[in-house]
């Protein structure tokens, strides 16, 4: 497993401020440090290309279904009037600089259609970015704040947050508006198109530190997914039912 750097470096002063960077090291872990050198009540991501990251023409990003009813996020979003699309983390930017998004979807209130996107303020504490996390041009990695992740409008007032989750990653070429993309690639063996991912469900009050390869070999290997990893690190694990 890959041991983060700033992470390990710095997460025993983020127990106290909540302050941590992504990157890589080599010492071992930090006491208090859980999967993936993650620390507690933190969720990181490291998203893998084939080739280099190439922001000018793409955007990758992360979709989780936080509701808890199964569904993977797909590329088929015209077939499933965008199942699953709850949650998202998305690195974008120029050919010059990059920078992390957190991003909501809305259903729409009646009818069929794209979700809304709603983009919470988020502070360096609550979402960290580093776009060369590898030092190779090929990685990034994100640290998010767990609790953040949530989705912007629940069944109902009263309904507790699902701690089983699923999900996927795309490669987009941004389209004339926002929300409206070209897939390019995903985890799915299709690629772009089926077959689709289909989700392993990640309970999210257990420690984990899970990569998933993608298969789909692209005419660019700057969109090409190669690997996914997550890792997670509840404040007070507790088995799922």
């Amino acid at each position: 497993m890959k041991q983060k750097l700033s992470w390990g470096l710095t997460a025993v002063l983020a127990m106290a401020v909540i302050v941590a960077a992504c990157g890589r090291q080599v010492t071992p872990n930090a006491p208090g440090l859980g999967a993936g050198g993650t620390p507690p009540g933190y969720l990181a991501i490291f998203f893998n290309v084939a080739g280099t990251l190439n922001f000018s023409n793409y955007q990758y990003m992360v979709v989780f279904n936080t509701s808890g009813n199964g569904v993977t996020p797909s590329t088929d979003t015209s077939q499933t009037n965008w199942a699953g699309y709850k949650d998202a983390l998305i690195a974008l930017g120029s050919g010059i600089t990059s920078s992390a998004e957190y991003v909501q979807f809305i259903s729409p209130k009646t009818g069929k259609g794209p979700p809304g996107w709603f983009s919470p303020h988020t502070t360096p504490q609550q979402l960290s970015y580093n776009g060369n996390a590898n030092g190779s041009g090929t990685e990034f990695s994100m640290l998010v704040l767990r609790s953040i992740l949530k989705p912007y409008a629940s069944p109902s007032p009263s309904a507790s947050p699902s701690n089983l989750w699923t999900f996927n990653a795309f490669t987009t070429a941004p389209g004339g508006s926002r929300g409206n993309w070209y897939f390019e690639d995903s985890l799915g063996r299709g690629g772009p198109t089926d077959p689709q991912f289909v989700s392993p469900t990640l309970c999210m009050t257990e420690p984990f530190d899970n990569t998933y390869t993608a298969y789909f070999t692209t005419s660019d290997p700057s969109d090409q997914i190669a690997t996914l990893e997550i890792a997670n690190n509840p404040v007070r694990p507790t088995a799922c039912p």
